[in-house]
């Protein structure tokens, strides 16, 4: 049985994009306050791969 109405969907595929965006530009932001903060390269590019690594698994758990 389908738990959301035809309506409910068609506001959520309206709304979906823009919030992929906004998460996006949030993450982006985030890197580039990594990458251009004090420090070696080699520590920012270290941080920086452990912060990918740990939200590339949180998608992938969300998006199965």
């Amino acid at each position: 049985m389908n738990r959301f109405s035809e309506k409910d969907w068609k506001l959520f595929r309206s709304k979906i994009a823009g919030w992929q965006e906004a998460y996006m530009d949030k993450l982006n932001k985030e890197y580039m306050a990594i990458l251009s903060g004090e420090g070696k390269a080699s520590e920012k590019f270290w941080k920086l791969e452990k912060k990918l690594k740990r939200i590339k698994r949180i998608v992938a758990c969300n998006v199965k």
